[in-house]
């Protein structure tokens, strides 16, 4: 069956695609200035957004109801690989729906982030529920754990904690946990999942030690084993799996009712579109 997609990035006017476009190859400019630079081209494409928030990677508005992740350098891309990449493998996360071939924007479900850590310990029993599915898993945790330095990390949608920067969860398939010893029976230290510690000889270690032995190549290597729909304009007819359709729409045929296509891939989670600034 063919269904609209519509393009969030393309909705974008092609001139601010531009100007977002060429902030991560801005080599020795500042994070902050890049942020100052992409505000600006934001206001003067006379589209309605609003700022979100800047991480050290990226900057992230809010535009047609939809969370526009834009890298800052070289790691953001890689951050917005990732959460491209990995958002299929886990739940309790804000899907991401869209990306540019070469990472510079990501289009994520918009989900408000936790405020304090307060908050965030409002949800402490369901966040760790969270944490120890994805680590019995598999998945090596990176800045999602249940400490005072994650809370922005985290969220509410549809009044559930949901995790909104998961750039640095990391599957089993990443040769990650093996200790200096040479054992490899790596274990959470704790209920915060900030830790790890080895079985075998008890050295411990951070989530961000160990992450820091994963390269750029095997991130862009997860990122180029996903699939997505690739557009070339903002609304286009592609063919869906029935599978994804709610059942009002399997049984009438066709989408009739959808104006847009974020209806689909927001609810049933099944695939993103592929666009290119350079295009």
């Amino acid at each position: 069956m063919d269904v609209k997609y519509v393009s969030r990035i393309h909705a974008l006017p092609l001139e601010l695609r531009m100007k977002l476009g060429e902030l991560p190859y801005q080599y020795g400019m500042r994070a902050s200035t890049k942020r100052d630079k992409a505000i600006e081209a934001l206001n003067d494409s006379g589209i309605e957004w609003t700022e979100i928030g800047t991480g050290t990677n990226r900057f992230i508005f809010r535009y047609d109801s939809y969370a526009f992740k834009l890298a800052l350098d070289e790691e953001g891309m890689a951050d917005n690989m990732q959460e491209w990449a990995i958002c299929d493998m886990l739940k309790d996360v804000a899907y991401a729906n869209e990306i540019s071939r070469r990472g510079h924007l990501l289009v994520a479900s918009y989900c408000p982030a936790f405020t304090s850590f307060t908050e965030m310990n409002f949800y402490q029993h369901e966040i760790i529920q969270i944490l120890k599915r994805w680590t019995d898993e598999g998945f090596l945790l990176g800045d999602v754990g249940l400490v005072s330095e994650n809370y922005a990390n985290w969220g509410l949608q549809n009044g559930k904690p949901v995790c909104i920067d998961y750039g640095y969860i990391f599957p089993s398939s990443v040769d990650l946990f093996g200790c200096v010893c040479g054992s490899h029976r790596m274990v959470p230290l704790n209920q915060t999942y900030s830790e790890y510690k080895c079985m075998d000889c008890q050295r411990r270690y951070t989530d961000r030690d160990l992450r820091s032995r994963i390269s750029t190549e095997q991130r862009l290597q997860l990122f180029n084993n996903v699939k997505g729909v690739e557009m070339h304009s903002v609304e286009e007819m592609h063919e869906c799996n029935e599978k994804y359709l709610i059942n009002e729409q399997r049984t009438a045929g066709v989408p009739t009712k959808w104006e847009t296509i974020y209806s689909i891939i927001s609810k049933e989670h099944f695939s993103r579109g592929l666009d290119d600034f350079n295009e």
